[in-house]
């Protein structure tokens, strides 16, 4: 059975190994003592400004997707963490969870919504323009990132 949930610290031990798997099949390390700190911390670093959602297949976390603000006065959002387990892309998992992401920002009322990734995430390129985003111009100091969109609400 599939099921969205909200984070909660309960959640932080999954989402732990959840981003180890990932990122290891990215051949990325998982650094949450550095440059993953937000995932570490998803309390501060999201659900004070924004939420962060985990997707389950009966117990088994298969993605997650945050939202945060990045510009209060302004009303934009960020979109971040749109992640899917390697096996469980293409079965509509990513959409969902999009799809709640942008949810939020529009009831949360954002004007504009951006995001960034990189050359190699055909599949979060895909999704973007698939719901609209358009690519600009750097708007954040992600050293890792290559390619910004942003989405007008």
């Amino acid at each position: 059975m599939i099921e969205m949930k909200v984070y909660n610290i309960e959640l932080q031990q999954d989402i732990d190994q959840f981003f180890e798997k990932c990122f290891t099949d990215l051949r990325w390390s998982y650094e949450p003592n550095g440059r993953h700190s937000d995932i570490a911390n998803i309390q501060n670093s999201y659900m004070s400004n924004g939420c962060f959602w985990c997707i389950y297949d009966d117990s088994r976390l298969i993605g997650t997707v945050a939202v945060r603000a990045i510009d209060t006065k302004n009303e934009i959002a960020e979109l971040k963490r749109l992640y899917v387990l390697k096996e469980e892309q293409g079965n509509g998992y990513g959409s969902m969870l999009f799809k709640t992401a942008l949810n939020y920002a529009r009831e949360s009322k954002f004007h504009k919504i951006c995001a960034d990734t990189r050359y190699d995430r055909d599949a979060s390129q895909h999704l973007m323009r698939k719901h609209g985003f358009d690519e600009v111009s750097k708007y954040n100091d992600n050293q890792f990132a290559e390619l910004f969109f942003e989405l007008k609400l």
